[in-house]
């Protein structure tokens, strides 16, 4: 039986996880928290196989914590779960330690195989992954990014395909509520249309 840890910052990502992990044969969901520091807690009282991290997450990121299994709890093998795709962040992760990589935009069956695979021993990377990891030479400056951080967590939420509708209930705020920090935030980043939105919060790779 493989045990594996989550973490993640938004719930509603922890719960979807966990819904389909409890379904497969072989894994077992040994804890879940939302922040890297509270991982680390969970390694200190219990062996686990894998690790599947999302890289932003407050407290301590992703690159912190796959940094600290790294050293500490080397038997623990890290699998980052993440929508970044920028150098920084794959290189960091690269570097610190973790033996899978997958986005969040594939699908379920690909962070299953990656949890089999790396609990084995093997390193689970996407080739655009490593084509990022050894790109050329460091990306520029990124600008700077304008949103507030109720804004941006509901961007990511955007992201994962939920409505404002959804959004109201995820955050415990009315539906006019998110539809205005939409709006705001397409205003200030010069954006008409909400699939714009979502594709701009992918490129940047605001959401972890």
């Amino acid at each position: 039986m493989i045990k594996v840890l989550i973490a993640d910052d938004h719930k509603i990502t922890t719960d979807g996880i966990l819904a389909f992990l409890e379904k497969e044969p072989g894994i077992e969901v040994a804890g879940i928290v939302h922040n890297g520091r509270d991982a680390i807690g969970i390694l200190e009282k219990q062996p686990v196989d894998v690790a599947v991290l999302d890289i932003r997450m407050p407290v301590m990121d992703g690159i912190e914590t796959t940094r600290a299994i790294a050293s500490q709890y080397p038997r623990t093998k890290v699998v980052i779960l993440s929508m970044f795709k920028k150098k920084a962040f794959v290189k960091g992760v690269l570097d610190a330690g973790a033996m899978g990589y997958v986005l969040k935009d594939n699908s379920k069956e690909a962070l299953v195989y990656a949890i089999h695979a790396v609990s084995k021993g093997a390193r689970i990377i996407p080739p655009e992954i490593l084509d990022i990891y050894f790109s050329g030479p460091p990306e520029e400056e990124e600008e700077e990014i304008s949103l507030t951080e109720r804004e941006l967590e509901i961007l990511c939420l955007m992201v994962e395909g939920l409505t404002a509708r959804e959004i109201g209930e995820a955050l415990n705020i009315a539906k006019v509520t998110a539809e205005t920090h939409i709006r705001n935030a397409k205003s200030k980043l010069g954006i008409s249309r909400k699939a714009q939105l979502v594709r701009w919060a992918v490129d940047k790779g605001v959401c972890g």
